[in-house]
């Protein structure tokens, strides 16, 4: 999957040293794209390999959310990230106006009427719901 990304977890406080660095401390997690890893020049990187980095590696601080190059040395793997989850089969409907004209919606979820506007009156509810409901609240 092109999302991937292996996880690591810092070892030892980083100081940014130039301007595409970025600082680290004990305990951060750290994100870098598998395509990125397999990309550094010159380290020729295989499967397995992140297990045991070296060099400078380039990923993102989930802490601070800042992207740049930290030493590999620095960080432990701890595992591979599987990339977000697919978008949504449809779109989220946007609400209607207050006192505006009704819209068409669009294609919507299962059970998506009550948020389209279709409202149900108490005349549309059985009476034994009504009772039911009547008693679980004298509960």
């Amino acid at each position: 999957m092109e999302s991937d990304s292996f996880q690591y977890r810092v070892l030892f406080e980083y100081k940014r040293e130039r301007g595409d660095d970025i600082s680290l401390q004990t305990g951060d997690l750290l994100t870098v794209q598998k395509a990125t890893l397999m990309a550094v020049p010159g380290l020729d990187y295989q499967d397995g390999e992140e297990r045991s980095p070296r060099g400078w590696l380039h990923g993102t601080n989930e802490r601070t959310k800042e992207t740049g190059d930290f030493p590999g040395t620095f960080v432990e793997y701890i595992g591979l990230r599987v990339g977000p989850p697919a978008a949504k089969s449809w779109p989220r409907p946007v609400p209607p106006i207050p006192g505006g004209p009704h819209t068409d919606m669009g294609a919507q979820p299962p059970g998506a009427a009550a948020a389209s506007g279709c409202e149900i009156s108490a005349l549309d509810i059985p009476s034994s719901s009504v009772i039911a409901a009547e008693l679980i609240l004298q509960l």
